[in-house]
C-alpha cells in the first residue's frame, strides 16, 4: 500500500513539475483570420438606423473584432448630411438597405457591404480585392467588383463613405 501511494505521489509530482517547467509562448498568437492583415489598419463606415437590429449587430461586432476607433456610424435619420451621401448609394448602386459598410484598409476602399456579414470574413474579402486590384461589392442585387482603373466611381463611392472628404 505504502508503495503505490509512493508511485501515485512520484506521478504526481513529475505531472505537476512538468506543467510548471514547460515553456509557454511570450507572443500572443496571430489571429488566423486577419489573412496576414493589420487589425488597426481596417476602419468602417457604416450608414444605418439605430432601430436595425442588424445595424446594432454590426455597431457591436465592428469594434469588437477590430478594436474601438474602428466604426464610424451614420444615423441617417438624425444626420441630414448622411442621408443625402447614402442616396448617392441608393441612386447609383441600387441600395435600398442598411446597414451599408464601407471596408478600408489602410485608408483604402476594398469593399461595400450591405447587411450583416460576418467580421472574421472582411479579411479575406480585402485580400482578394487587392489580387484583383478593385472594389468588391456585396449587395442585394449581387456581387460585383468594381476594376481598380475605374477611378472616377472609386473615388466618388470613397468620398461618399466620406462625407464628402477625401
Amino acid at each position: 500500500m505504502r508503495k503505490a501511494f509512493t508511485v501515485i505521489l512520484l506521478i504526481l509530482l513529475t505531472s505537476s513539475l512538468g506543467c510548471l517547467s514547460s515553456n509557454t509562448p511570450t507572443q500572443t498568437k496571430t489571429e488566423s483570420w486577419l489573412e496576414g492583415l493589420e487589425k488597426e489598419k481596417f476602419h468602417f463606415y457604416m450608414f444605418g438606423v439605430n432601430t436595425c437590429p442588424h445595424c446594432q449587430k454590426m455597431k457591436r461586432l465592428l469594434p469588437e473584432y477590430y478594436g474601438n476607433g474602428s466604426l464610424t456610424f451614420y444615423e441617417l435619420r438624425e444626420n441630414k448630411k448622411a442621408y443625402e451621401f447614402y442616396l448617392n448609394f441608393a441612386t447609383t448602386l441600387k441600395i435600398t438597405g442598411v446597414p451599408l459598410i464601407g471596408i478600408f484598409y489602410d485608408n483604402k476602399l476594398y469593399a461595400i457591404v450591405e447587411g450583416e456579414i460576418d467580421p472574421k470574413v472582411i479579411p479575406r474579402i480585402v485580400k482578394e480585392a487587392m489580387k484583383d486590384n478593385g472594389v468588391i461589392l456585396i449587395i442585394s442585387s449581387g456581387q460585383f467588383i468594381i476594376p481598380g482603373n475605374e477611378t472616377k466611381i472609386i473615388g466618388n463611392l470613397t468620398s461618399w463613405f466620406k462625407l464628402g472628404e477625401q
